[in-house]
């Protein structure tokens, strides 16, 4: 949609992708839990340490990502039009 405002298409993009990344996270985590439940203690540090990357990634991704992405999207079009009516 290159005539659409950049922020609606980015805020189109994330909801529709944010209950798939929502429940492959939620599975993931599931799995780890389990398997630092019901895992030894030599795996259980390796399980924490994956189930806080699961949890961080999840929210770095819907919560971090996206407005870096648009900001720096909304900088390199502010240069290009710059660039434009500089000529």
């Amino acid at each position: 949609y290159p005539k659409r405002d950049r922020y609606q298409v980015i805020n189109d993009a994330l909801n529709s992708t944010l209950s798939r990344t929502l429940n492959t996270s939620l599975t993931t985590f599931v799995v780890v839990l389990c398997i630092f439940i019901l895992g030894g203690d030599t795996i259980r540090s390796f399980t924490f340490a994956i189930a806080l990357g699961v949890i961080i990634g999840t929210y770095s991704t819907l919560f971090v990502a996206t407005p870096i992405a648009y900001e720096i999207q909304k900088r390199s079009l502010a240069k290009k039009a710059a660039k434009e009516s500089a000529k």
